[in-house]
């Protein structure tokens, strides 16, 4: 008998965070403080941020950090997009370039002692905004593979807006292709890692792909104590059922049950579990239960009855 049950469905959420920021000091001599900062010395660099045309841009925030303390400061750009950094030692550094509207820049950069040759760093405006509208309306169309290149151009423009992944995720889930969604989902879910949808649904595929342990781990990190009803598990038990899983599909019901004592219907997919392993004794008095619980007019009292019936 095939108890399989349609999962609740899911809604596309991209969540988008700002791109954090490095730590920022004082512009070089505005303080005495800064004149003794560990990042000060003899060298010198300069350079130009401009746009995809070439055009500078003016405002452009230029932070260096030396990578020897883990400190710096910032530089402004001009009207032209020239900036300077004077005083400054020589050694590794990151750079950060951020512009509204355009995608931010990070780079490493190797300092000489005193002058060193101008830097260019050409910037890219950001269009991820108009790209995640247009994912979404896609994702809405059933145009999986579609959506998925735009989230895919917005992920790789801002590496850091990790909802991405569960976005591309969701689109492979849809598309059956079960392997590409759990890796997307191991993505969202390392900063997530209590995400309940995320771990439903990487549950799923996993159970998809056969991988029972893999499942098993995620179903473990839902904390049943805040789900408001108790299909959540118990989806996911009857997917382990309907995969010859009992004994897992068991385990997850009994914490279903523990939260729910009052919900019918998983003492009948618990009780059909524990039939199909032979377990008559524990069979029966979970199909008993469910009928004390079910209304007469549940789709699933008839059969309930008649599993009864045939128990021995």
């Amino acid at each position: 008998m095939n108890v399989a049950r349609r999962l609740t469905s899911l809604t596309l959420l991209v969540l988008l965070a700002s791109t954090p920021a490095l730590a920022q000091r004082m512009r070089a001599g505005d303080s005495f403080k800064d004149k003794v900062a560990p990042w000060r010395g003899d060298a010198e660099v300069s350079g130009r941020i401009t746009d995809e045309a070439g055009k500078g841009i003016p405002d452009a925030k230029v932070t260096f950090i030396f990578t020897k303390s883990n400190d710096g400061f910032f530089a402004t750009t001009k009207k032209n997009g020239e900036f300077s950094a004077k005083d400054i030692k020589a050694g590794e550094w990151r750079v950060q370039v951020d512009v509204p509207n355009f995608i931010t820049v990070r780079q490493t950069l190797t300092v000489a002692d005193r002058k060193n040759p101008p830097m260019t760093v050409a910037l890219k405006r950001d269009n991820s905004p108009e790209l995640l509208t247009k994912a979404e309306a896609l994702f809405k169309a059933g145009q999986n593979a579609e959506a998925r290149a735009e989230d895919m151009k917005v992920l790789e423009a801002h590496p850091d807006l990790t909802g991405i992944n569960r976005a591309i995720a969701f689109t492979y889930g849809r598309e059956g292709h079960h392997p590409e969604a759990l890796k997307y989902l191991d993505l969202a879910l390392a900063s997530n890692p209590d995400d309940r949808m995320l771990l439903q649904l990487a549950a799923a595929s996993a159970i998809q792909v056969s991988d029972y342990p893999r499942a098993m781990i995620y179903l473990s990190k839902i904390d049943e104590a805040t789900l408001d009803d108790p299909d959540v598990l118990a989806d996911a038990a009857v997917n382990l059922i309907n995969k010859n899983r009992t004994a897992d599909a068991v385990t997850v019901l009994d914490r279903v049950i523990a939260r729910f004592p009052a919900a019918a219907d998983p003492y009948y997919y618990r009780g059909f579990a524990r039939l199909k392993d032979g377990k008559n004794a524990d069979a029966k008095a979970d199909l008993e239960k469910y009928l004390t619980l079910a209304p007469p007019a549940a789709p699933q009292v008839a059969q309930a009855k008649d599993l009864l019936a045939r128990i021995k």
